[in-house]
């Protein structure tokens, strides 16, 4: 059920990539959807204890740990992205229906690309890895089950950008699970989730 409510709003934010031309409305939608309410819902289901932050996958990491876990999950997240999201698309027939609206507004551009993404790295990470890997292992004793449940649960919400965008998000999801399996912890999956994004979104590749 917790799994479920969570879960749900990401796959219906995706009709705004559809129907939306008008950035600021796309913007209202997404931060509502997709940040607001999910960070509500976890802040409720913790404050009745119905979940803890472990099950997030909130946990501390020695120093050594944090940073080597999250430079590796950074590097695969970055050439999992950048290579998978053109080989796919090479690969498979073109299913996209729609995407974000440019942002005309430098300010505003600036502070989503910045405050957005951190907050998207934060929300997915503690889903979609932390909660996806507690409440799945409740139930499913292969961890192979669990992985690709949760991976395809996250190549799922990006159903409006196309099956390639599903198959490359799934993969890049696959990967971030093994930090969590590996160390209980998200956090540095959160920070690699915001590289990736901050690469993907900010053209900073091109400009080098």
């Amino acid at each position: 059920m917790i799994i479920g409510v969570l879960t749900l709003p990401f796959l219906l934010n995706d009709f705004a990539n559809i129907f939306v031309r008008d950035y600021r409305v796309w913007l209202a939608i997404d931060y509502s959807l997709v940040k607001a309410l999910p960070l509500a819902v976890i802040l409720y289901f913790l404050r009745v204890r119905r979940i803890s932050y472990s099950d997030l996958g909130v946990q501390r990491l020695g120093f050594g740990r944090f940073i080597s876990w999250t430079f590796t999950m950074t590097v695969l997240g970055i050439v999992l992205d950048q290579v998978g999201s053109r080989f796919f698309a090479s690969l498979l027939p073109d299913t996209r229906l729609g995407g974000m609206p440019a942002i005309t507004s430098p300010l505003v551009d600036q502070l989503d690309l910045y405050l957005g993404l951190a907050l998207v790295a934060f929300v997915e990470e503690v889903i979609f890895r932390g909660l996806y890997f507690t409440l799945l292992s409740r139930y499913f004793p292969s961890r192979s089950v669990v992985f690709a449940i949760s991976a395809l649960a996250f190549g799922l919400i990006h159903w409006s950008l196309g099956l390639s965008a599903i198959v490359h998000t799934s993969i890049i999801g696959a990967v971030f699970m093994i930090c969590i399996w590996k160390t209980g912890s998200v956090l540095p999956t959160i920070f690699a989730h915001f590289f990736v994004n901050y690469v993907a979104f900010s053209g900073v590749l091109t400009k080098l």
